[in-house]
């Protein structure tokens, strides 16, 4: 493991987690009512902790990305 990977592990888990539909709909410029669509027919990678919906910063980049090319 390079030294850059070990610290890309060593980053704070809360950096890259959106927390709440609002967050999500947020970085992705969409309503709310979209993300929670989105997350009904996994269109795109967004999880449930507990009531919360949840996603990943970098792997909704690179979903969306996947979805536009």
């Amino acid at each position: 493991m390079s030294a850059e990977q070990i610290e890309k592990h060593d980053e704070p888990v809360a950096n890259d987690l959106l927390v709440g539909a609002a967050a999500i709909a947020e970085e992705l410029g969409l309503a709310e009512n979209a993300v929670y669509h989105l997350a009904r027919t996994k269109r795109l990678p967004i999880g449930r902790l507990g009531r919360n919906l949840i996603a990943s910063r970098k792997r909704l980049r690179r979903a969306v990305l996947a979805l536009a090319s």
